[in-house]
């Protein structure tokens, strides 16, 4: 269902030398497992306990058929769900896929940085990278390590899951070692993968229950390790040590334990549980082999583990000064941008704070770079003071005193800001340009960078041009590459990488060689420092360009087909529901992932592959674009139950949410009948299929019998007995997916309800990926924002009276400028001229996702985002912490939550969603079923306009006339596309509007489009 895609090879290793350069480029983005399982356990998830029959019959099974014209094969199913442990003795399976192929497989992801790159630091919530790359030649991972305030480690390149043929027990444990009288290494003989990486450095009590020692001493120090898991012995932690070769997790023993000079033996105990489905594997894919491990002998030390020390503070050039410590730092470190004041350089009277904090990578968490916003004195003799603020933690707990060292003098100027290479896309129409430095500034526009290096930040074509000047390099239609950009040009996906994009249908000569240099003064890094050299550097195309590709073929016979019997796993932590029947509580969330197998009907045309989960809410749970093997939606990785009520058991909750929790999965899917995420966002609906002339219809009903007597109080719709009926559609011969939802109430009463579909758009992207790039296009121009997020009134002007929560929407379409996670609800959409549509573009390859329907009747429009930071920091295996790298928007029939709107006795409630990819687009000004289209007029009267339709195949006409007029200023006759949009320009007054109008061959105009509406 999910599905990987390569990444940018990284090149250069750590180039950090004399004029400390950044090390080599940091990827991001992801890896996902795909994986058919059989499951011999059956996991019933939260349902309401209600009289009647079991809510889980047995389900019909059916095969997968491909329709032809004029089949009809109807069933009506409910569903059930199982889960496993990931140990149930049989090992996932995976799908293995080529080299080639593997940047369109569907499979999960896991996020990447390569060997030699900066780390980001442990404490800010285990993050993992999410974003994706432009292109690509491997996966790598990149994670940070745990708790607040620490080191990052920079994982190894991980490898598609191997499948349970071709799983190998090649991993082993070659070496077992005390490092002082507090912890243990473990070293395996080889690199361990990206999972268990993962996983032991987002939750450092996961391996310690599978880990035991024996060997202490009755009445010893180390009595306690007698052969008990390790998870007994209260504080225990195991996590990976930042080694240059990934191949070891260390034990530090909580307060119960002390090493001392005996020897002891260490092994591995999965229980009823294979060690290789407890993630216990190889970055190559090879298992810890069966349920337990040998015992591995070592020699206790009675060396006593030490608090944070400094073993050396030396200058690095006039602006860095590199930190070793002692030992391994685990967390209090701070990385990225620094304003605090608890890390100080001192001469005499004067005193100076970082920057900027960079964690460097194979070091054991013990080397860190401080950047400075000044020159230091060359001629002074500095102190470093690490204060007591920063609890600086190491095998031996938290320092509470101050650490300290003597700098040792500097070794020359700091080098400002350059470029450090240029190198063209394999494809030919991107151009990656690398500094030297961190860059804070592109001339007056700020470079966002998160925690864990992730960008984001777009870049326009004019400001490509302020920045840039590129000489000799030409496209094949002889254009200079400066005039053959896109509007949206380019985007930072880490602050030393600039990826400038050429408008579609624009590739360079192959082979082409030219230049490129800053202009004077247009970049400046995190120190403050700002370019001087202008000397260009050298760029040559490949002699010969290969196209991506998704093995799609535009000419192939339109199809339908259609899986039944599909199943898919989903990974979240293991949860007890409590006695209620319906909540979770945080006690009874257990420190183990396990694979919940989901029922799913899988439907794929020529164009589209669509994963619906009527077990699981009712979803469309993924939408797969097969020209670019990209999904539109989002689905997470791994789940992990959040949101908990602190309330007294079997008393009203004070959760956010009605069930008192939520776990996050993903894709779109219907609410009802409160707010949030409803009642039944967790629970099977009943549905049938309909099948019949090339069409394919799965029809979800759920009716609104549900009152949970201990739900928050600001629930109060009670059991409405609403039905609903959700209807998904797929035509053999579109790319579209229609969402039909109907309300209706059987009652002789008015009934208040609130109805949301939400959605988790990730457009462009692997299934549990998105992009640091990605903008909401609407029409809306004004936000409402929740009275609980006053951050965004510092990143948005004031669209009403101080006070009114009414913003101007604009900064806050882009990703990158949430800061926060928050709340805003779209303004005016029901009365909008072109008003009946919404979506979200991703700018790292202008794919993208449109919602149409008629927001007469689903007149709410609600934003919520994690915020940039979060939402790309987060590693997934975190307990606790759902946020995600997706832009959820949801539809709604009243304007907001906690504001229902009313349906009348026996009245129904009907309208019809389609979700659409676009190509091609980094805007839109209008949207229907037949595609999407931007026009753009400057203040000279230039107007530029895009146009993609879904009538992909089909012989179209696109005019762009002056809106005032009715003159034609350009038109094309063309055929529709799977991957690019027709472009037509021209020129009016300037204050004047142009309209852009979508024909077919019969005239029936299919789609207008007008700037300035």
């Amino acid at each position: 269902m999910a599905r990987l895609r390569q990444v940018l090879p990284e090149r250069g290793g750590d180039r950090a030398g004399a004029g400390g350069r950044v090390p080599g480029r940091r990827a991001a983005a992801v890896l996902q497992r795909i994986r058919l399982t059989a499951a011999p356990s059956v996991h019933r998830p939260p349902f309401y306990r209600t009289a009647g029959p079991d809510p889980y019959p047995p389900a019909r099974t059916s095969s997968a058929d491909v329709l032809g014209s004029g089949a009809r094969q109807v069933w009506t199913k409910s569903c059930r769900c199982t889960s496993r442990p990931h140990a149930t003795g049989r090992a996932r399976r995976s799908l293995q896929i080529p080299k080639k192929s593997a940047e369109k497989a569907t499979g999960a992801r896991s996020a990447h940085r390569a060997p030699g790159s900066p780390l980001i630091g442990e404490d800010y919530m285990n993050t993992q990278f999410n974003r994706t790359r432009p292109r690509g030649a491997a996966l790598a991972l990149a994670l940070a390590l745990a708790t607040a305030g620490g080191a990052v480690v920079s994982m190894p390149q991980p490898v598609l899951a191997q499948s349970q043929q071709s799983a190998q027990p090649s991993l082993r444990v070659s070496k077992v070692s005390s490092v002082d009288d507090k912890s243990i290494d473990i070293t395996f003989n080889e690199a361990l993968g990206s999972d268990i990486l993962q996983f032991t450095a987002a939750n450092q009590a996961y391996a310690a229950q599978y880990i035991k020692v024996s060997g202490g001493v009755a009445g010893g120090a180390d009595a306690a390790l007698d052969g008990r898991p390790l998870s007994q012995v209260a504080g225990t932690t195991v996590r990976p040590v930042d080694t240059p070769d990934h191949r070891t997790l260390r034990v530090v023993l909580g307060a119960d334990a002390t090493l001392d000079g005996h020897t002891y033996e260490l092994w591995f105990d999965g229980g009823s549980d294979k060690l290789g489905d407890l993630f216990f594997r190889s970055a190559d894919g090879g298992v810890l082999p069966g349920s337990s491990t040998k015992q591995s002998t070592f020699r206790g030390t009675t060396q006593d583990a030490a608090l944070a020390t400094v073993s050396s503070a030396k200058q690095v050039d006039s602006r860095t000064v590199d930190v070793t410590f002692a030992g391994t730092v685990w967390s209090g470190m701070p990385v990225g941008a620094y304003t605090g004041s608890d890390i100080t350089l001192k001469s005499g009277e004067s005193s100076v704070h970082p920057v900027y904090v960079e964690s460097l990578t194979g070091t054991s968490q013990r080397n860190y770079r401080l950047y400075f916003g000044a020159d230091l004195n060359s001629d002074a003799s500095y102190q470093l003071t690490l204060g007591t603020g920063l609890k600086l933690t190491t095998n031996a707990g938290a320092a509470t005193a101050e650490v300290g060292a003597t700098v040792a003098g500097g070794r020359g100027a700091y080098a400002a800001p350059e470029i450090a290479g240029a190198e063209v896309g394999a494809s030919g129409d991107r151009i990656e340009v690398r500094f030297s430095r961190r860059i804070a500034k592109a001339g007056d526009l700020a470079v966002k960078e998160t925690l864990t290096g992730v960008s984001g930040t777009n870049v326009t074509a004019d400001q490509v041009r302020g920045l840039l000047r590129f000489t000799g390099l030409t496209t094949t239609s002889g254009q200079d590459v400066s005039q053959a950009l896109r509007d949206d040009a380019a985007y930072f996906p880490d602050a030393s990488t600039l990826v400038i994009k050429l408008d579609s249908g624009q590739t360079l000569k192959a082979g082409a060689r030219g230049r490129v240099a800053l202009a004077q003064g247009s970049v400046t890094d995190i120190t403050g420092a700002t370019s001087t050299n202008t000397s260009p550097v050298s760029v040559r195309a490949p002699r010969h360009f290969t196209s991506p590709g998704a093995g799609f073929n535009p000419n192939g016979p339109d199809y339908l087909k259609v899986n039944t019997h599909a199943t898919t796993v989903f990974d979240h932590y293991d949860y007890q529901v409590s006695d209620d029947g319906v909540s979770v509580r945080s006690d009874g969330v257990a420190n183990k992932v396990v694979g919940q197998t989901i029922k799913t009907v899988e439907v794929e045309n020529k164009y589209i592959k669509a994963t619906f989960a009527p077990g699981y809410g009712g979803r469309l749970l993924s939408m797969i674009y097969k020209p670019t093997g990209n999904d539109l939606f989002y689905t997470n990785p791994v789940g992990t139950p959040y949101g908990f009520s602190s309330k007294a058991p079997g008393t009203p909750g004070n959760s956010p949410f009605y069930q008192n929790w939520l776990m996050v999965y993903g894709g779109v899917f219907p609410t009802l009948t409160e707010a949030e995420h409803g009642k039944y966002w967790n629970v099977p609906w009943d549905y049938k299929i309909d099948q019949r002339n090339g069409k394919f219809s799965i029809t979800v009903t759920k009716t609104d019998d549900v009152d949970y007597p201990y739900k928050p109080s600001k629930y109060v719709h009670g059991a409405t007995g609403i039905k609903t009926a959700v209807t998904y559609s797929v035509d053999a011969h579109k790319p579209t997916l229609d969402m039909a939802v109907s309300l209706n109430n059987p009652s002789d009463q008015d009934k208040q309800f609130e109805y949301w579909t939400c959605t988790t758009l990730a457009p462009g992207a692997p299934t549990t990926s998105g992009s640091p790039t990605m903008s909401v296009v609407s029409p809306v121009k004004t936000v409402y924002r929740d009275p609980g997020y006053a951050w965004m009134e510092g990143v948005e002007q004031p669209a009403g009276p101080a006070g009114s929560g009414l913003l101007k929407l604009d900064k806050l379409k882009q990703m990158s400028n949430w800061t926060r996670d928050g709340i805003a609800y779209g303004q005016d959409l029901a009365t909008m001229q072109q008003g009946n549509w919404w979506g979200v573009v991703n700018h790292e390859n202008n794919e993208g996702v449109v919602r149409v329907g008629d927001n007469t009747k689903t007149p709410g429009m609600k934003f919520w985002e994690w915020g940039q930071n979060k939402s790309f920091d987060t590693n997934v295996y975190t307990k606790g912490n759902s946020a995600r790298p997706y832009i959820e928007l949801w539809a709604g029939a009243s304007m907001k939550f906690f504001s229902p709107a009313t349906l009348k006795a026996g009245q129904t409630l009907s309208w019809t969603e389609t979700y659409l990819p676009t190509m091609d687009l980094g805007d839109v000004t209008n949207a229907n079923t037949n595609g999407a289209a931007e026009v753009k007029v400057d203040a000279s009267g230039n107007v530029t306009s895009r146009l993609f339709s879904t009538a992909i195949g089909q012989k179209l006409r696109a005019t762009l006339v002056d809106a005032t007029t009715g003159k034609t200023l350009d038109q094309s006759s063309f055929t529709g596309t799977a991957n690019t949009a027709v472009k037509l320009k021209g020129k009016v007054t300037p204050g004047a509007q142009a309209r852009l109008v979508l024909t077919d061959t019969h005239g029936t105009t299919l789609l207008t489009a007008e700037s300035g509406t």
